[in-house]
């Protein structure tokens, strides 16, 4: 009866060690398990700054002036760049975007000028009647993201972008990150 205790005792006990097909060096064990865990951790963080990345979706596009609303556009600009803006005759070196902006629900209104990153529109009076405003493409090239800032005292002013963003300037300005598209081929 003695030999029957061993019976139901798995193999490698009986022999008296573990079994070597399932067993390395401890090195080996240690190093493969620290590769494994790494290898994951990367792969984890790489999927979360693809997640939590943001998209151009995300940013509210700024318009582009048509040829045909060109001259009407300019009137808009300040009196440093006019001149380069009548310029260009084949209306496309002088690229400009353009917001629409108003203060609905406020008829009085208020001052506001808009910046870009190189770029200070002369101020205007906004009131619930919308208007037209062009600024320059700050990135007409490659296109890309910039800041547009809205500096004054224009309560509830929204500016029509795509989305539309709501700007009410605190303590005197408002900045939303805004996406400019590449300026289109010059006509021949």
């Amino acid at each position: 009866m003695q030999d029957r205790q061993y019976v139901d005792e798995r193999p490698d006990r009986v022999r008296g060690g573990p079994d070597p097909a399932f067993t390395g060096s401890p090195g080996k064990s240690a190093a493969t398990f620290l590769a494994i865990s790494l290898a994951g951790i990367i792969m984890l963080g790489g999927l979360g700054g693809w997640f939590f990345a943001p998209r151009a979706a995300d940013a509210p596009v700024v318009a582009m002036v048509s040829p045909e609303d060109i001259p009407e556009a300019i009137t808009t600009l300040n009196t440093a760049v006019i001149p380069n803006a009548r310029s260009d005759s084949r209306e496309c070196r002088f690229p400009m975007g353009f917001v629409t902006v108003a203060s609905p629900g406020n008829p009085a209104g208020g001052t506001v000028s808009f910046r870009t990153s190189k770029y200070q529109s002369p101020p205007f009076h906004v009131t619930d009647k919308p208007q037209r405003i062009a600024i320059p493409h700050p990135l007409p090239e490659s296109g890309g993201f910039d800041l547009l800032s809205a500096d004054g005292d224009a309560k509830g002013l929204v500016v029509a972008l795509y989305p539309a963003a709501r700007m009410e300037p605190v303590n005197g300005t408002a900045t939303v990150k805004v996406l400019w598209r590449p300026r289109p081929a010059c006509k021949s």
